[in-house]
């Protein structure tokens, strides 16, 4: 069996489960659904309760946030499948063959853990929402399966991929990230560590939930600061931090701060405006890492 998990905070994700259950029942798979909200804002817990009724679905929903480790860890315990597919609750398959392509994987024996991707939409949804979509979609040739192969670890993301359970049962998420960003690169350096096959394939899903530019960049500064309290267990695998230290190598970081001190107002406002310059985007994480890195 396949369990497909399905971590949500804050987003009603009834579409998705409905669009995987209908899979499911058209194509007589055998597949579980297991949604965990992760104690969302009560109007948003309102509208995903529905999932409860959906054919092969079980919807469970916390009192108190545990983190985006901790609920996949605990989504995990709940499986009966021996292998666990983890989507997050604003992605959207492509088209009706999404679960069959990653149960061919489990027959074929190449990989324990199998990674499908990313895309995003073709048309910018709105001019508010510029800054990430641009982002994603400069970085989207990058995202293809050949591209992810030639360095199959680093490109490990936990936006939707495949594992085996008993493997991952062993390793897990670290429950120390609690906050937004990188658990999914560490997870990815212990399974490279461990001599474990990672098989990266096309079998996106579609990222529905393209974040205005505001909340993009707030989120962004919260990744950085995760980023910041575990550097010690990423090492110089994030390109960010490895120019970081180029930085404090080269003596140049005293006046980064400075430059990011004085700029980071007036580059905030460019970055949030209807045409951002994503080169800009790159040069504001490094110097605003640099200011939390003291």
């Amino acid at each position: 069996m396949l369990s497909i998990l399905i971590p949500t905070y804050n987003y009603p994700c009834s579409q998705l489960a409905n669009r995987l259950s209908d899979v499911i029942d058209s194509q007589k798979l055998a597949c579980e659904i297991i949604v965990c909200d992760d104690a969302s804002n009560e109007s948003v817990q309102v509208r995903n309760r529905c999932i409860a009724k959906i054919p092969h679905c079980t919807y469970l929903e916390l009192s108190s946030n545990i983190g985006r480790s901790r609920i996949r860890n605990y989504l995990a315990e709940q499986a009966k499948g021996d292998w666990l597919l983890f989507i997050d609750c604003d992605g959207m398959p492509m088209d009706d063959f999404f679960l069959s392509r990653y149960i061919q994987e489990t027959a074929s024996g190449k990989a324990e853990v199998v990674c499908g991707g990313i895309i995003h939409p073709e048309e910018l949804p709105s001019p508010e929402q510029s800054l990430r979509y641009y982002y994603e979609k400069k970085a989207e040739p990058k995202h293809c399966a050949a591209a992810r192969n030639k360095h199959p670890y680093s490109a490990f993301r936990s936006f939707n991929f495949l594992i085996r359970r008993d493997l991952f049962m062993h390793i897990k998420f670290d429950e120390a990230f609690k906050q937004y960003g990188y658990e999914d690169v560490l997870l990815g350096l212990q399974l490279k560590e461990m001599g474990v096959d990672i098989h990266h394939i096309e079998n996106p899903l579609i990222n529905c939930d393209i974040e205005d530019n505001q909340t993009f960049i707030r989120k962004t500064e919260e990744a950085l600061r995760t980023l910041a309290a575990n550097s010690e267990k990423l090492g110089n695998s994030v390109r960010l931090h490895d120019w970081y230290e180029k930085c404090c190598l080269w003596k140049l970081t005293p006046l980064l701060r400075f430059i990011f001190g004085m700029a980071q107002n007036s580059m905030r406002k460019q970055l949030t405006s209807h045409k951002p310059y994503i080169p800009l985007f790159n040069l504001y994480k490094l110097g605003y890492y640099a200011t939390i890195m003291k």
